[in-house]
């Protein structure tokens, strides 16, 4: 039965604006910009705040800003591409193309995974992202290492069982493009989507911006409401998960990038031999892109909830939309537009980065998009979903209308609560003992070899020591540094037993530090393991930190702390 879809003639863009800059200064957000297609032509535009607070410049809906994992439908295309002139397949294993790909704690994953599997989260691997990203979302290791990294990732579930979201995987996709192309990723997009779509202000390395300086500075919003200027994503071109994030572009662009999409689409999924929607069909493959692979949610009641390849799709009404945004550990009882509407079809994604955040819906029965992207940090809360549903909600007349500034505001009030959380979790699960190891007993180099992380800790500087009494006691005798890097470097205090601790004084603290995404508790404790004689021989951190997937199956492993070896018990120089 055919279903008639309500729309607006004439939507209130007014009233929508109003919404926008409630939900935008809930969250703090130094800007947004965003933009509606409708029937293939542009119907909105709208931008408001300030794209760099340093240069007072505005934002529009040419401002280039990390549109972060929206980028994986530009990946999955460009495979797509690959896999129509016969350079790629999307049957063959992944190893054929890398044989260095080889999972050593599921073999099934080397020995079958394809790059459907790859590109539609079900390998079942780990997401250890804190094993390749550290302190200001800097990366700990060249892209040279991310195909034996991913190798080494540990299980979660079984093979193909569940959607386990995870950036490593693609980031091999991008190695084997890069592989099979002879040249970088960002080559290989711009020749096959960039330069053909006519998106001139999309890029793939910020070396590349155009020299009229229309690009958003990320931010972290400080407790006083005040802006902390971050670095730009590391993630790019030639970096570790380039093929998850490493596109940069604009709300006109994305606009034009939806648009080809769904006319690829249309044409590929047509059975009729007239349609002539595109002359010379510029994406091909697309469409395969863009069907359903993977359930995020098992046995679910509701309508479709599931993953292509980069993208997202979601039947409206659905709790789901904007799974994987930070608004989604931050609303348990998320909001469901389009309750008492007809059912709808989006195909989505959502990005978030240090710094940015972006989401993209299309509507491909109505050749309809919505695009916001937002110069604000992931740690508190997402205003680029909420406004994405306000827009859709408007534009289709979806019915009761959800009030979602409301939802903005809950968002980032719970968003308040995570460090004093943290901090609370903290004190209650120490073992408040006077007595302190001897601080030379850990001093040395740890090693993991698989996962190419290294940790050499040495004594600091005694800039914090306090007087007691006649003693001179230093509450962070301690000090460690990934990989040797600089700003990979944290002071450590005892915790309790051989626990050692780097958890900062505030949430401000963590900030600065560049430490937003290490606000659970297992992710700032480093434990340090002895032998049978009593010498501290191992490092343990817990890199997965707890982190949770929406749902997984009933096949789900534990994910053990990471395990450095000591190698030496010399002091870092």
């Amino acid at each position: 039965m055919n279903v008639v879809h309500s729309e607006i003639d004439d939507p209130c863009w007014e009233s929508v604006k109003a919404q926008i800059g409630r939900i935008r200064r809930a969250f703090g957000a130094s800007s947004v910009t965003c933009g509606v297609l409708h029937r293939g032509e542009p119907v909105f535009h709208y931008a408001e705040g300030l794209a760099d607070i340093r240069t007072q410049r505005v934002a529009d809906a040419d401002t280039i800003y990390p549109i972060a994992s929206c980028s994986k439908a530009f990946t999955a295309a460009t495979c797509a591409a690959l896999v129509d002139e016969g350079l790629l397949s999307w049957d063959k294993p992944v190893s054929s193309y890398l044989p260095e790909f080889q999972t050593v704690n599921n073999a099934e994953v080397s020995q079958e995974a394809t790059l459907v599997d790859l590109c539609s989260h079900s390998t079942g691997l780990a997401p250890l992202d804190h094993a390749i990203i550290g302190f200001h979302d800097s990366y700990l290791n060249d892209a040279a290492d991310q195909v034996k990294i991913s190798s080494n990732l540990p299980v979660l579930c079984d093979f193909r069982t569940a959607f386990v979201y995870n950036n490593f995987m693609y980031g091999v996709v991008g190695e084997v493009i890069s592989r099979v192309c002879n040249k970088s990723l960002g080559s290989v997009m711009a020749d096959k989507i960039f330069e053909p779509l006519g998106l001139l202000r999309t890029h793939v390395r910020t070396a590349d911006y155009p020299l009229d300086g229309n690009v958003a500075q990320g931010y972290s919003v400080l407790d006083d409401g005040s802006f902390l200027a971050v670095g730009d994503p590391e993630i790019q071109d030639g970096s570790v998960h380039a093929g998850a994030g490493l596109v940069r572009s604009t709300v006109n662009d994305m606009l034009r990038w939806a648009k080809a999409v769904m006319l690829a689409e249309k044409q590929q999924l047509s059975t009729d031999p007239q349609d002539t929607s595109m002359k010379r069909n510029l994406l091909p493959g697309v469409a395969f892109t863009r069907s359903a692979r993977t359930h995020i949610v098992p046995d679910s009641t509701e309508g479709e909830n599931s993953y292509g390849l980069g993208w997202f799709r979601h039947t409206i009404p659905s709790r789901w939309l904007g799974s994987i945004s930070p608004n989604f550990m931050l609303l348990p009882d998320p909001p469901v537009i389009g309750q008492h509407s007809p059912e709808r079809l989006a195909i989505c994604h959502y990005g978030a980065i240090g710094g940015f955040l972006s989401a993209l819906y299309t509507f491909p029965e109505t050749c309809s998009a919505v695009v916001v992207l937002a110069n604000s940090s992931p740690s508190r809360g997402d205003p680029t979903d909420l406004i994405a549903q306000c827009l859709c909600q408007e534009l289709f007349d979806m019915k009761p209308r959800v009030p979602l500034e409301h939802f903005a505001l809950k968002a980032a009030e719970t968003s308040k609560l995570i460090w004093p959380a943290l901090v609370r979790n903290w004190v209650l699960a120490r073992d408040k003992t006077d007595i302190v190891p001897v601080p030379i007993d850990y001093i040395g180099t740890y090693r993991n070899s698989g996962l190419q992380l290294r940790i050499d800790v040495f004594e600091s500087q005694r800039s914090s020591a306090r007087s007691l009494g006649r003693q001179q006691y230093d509450l962070e005798p301690l000090s460690f540094t990934i990989n040797k890097q600089a700003r990979q470097t944290a002071k450590l205090k005892h915790y309790h037993w051989d626990v050692w601790t780097f958890l900062p004084n505030t949430r401000d603290d963590a900030s600065r530090k560049g430490m937003e995404l290490y606000m659970a508790l297992p992710l700032v404790l480093l434990s340090f393991v002895r032998d049978n004689t009593g010498q501290v021989r191992w490092l343990d951190w817990d890199l997965y930190g707890g982190y949770d997937q929406p749902e997984l199956s009933d096949a789900v492993y534990t994910i053990d702390p990471v395990r450095f070896d000591r190698i030496s018990s010399a002091a870092f120089n």
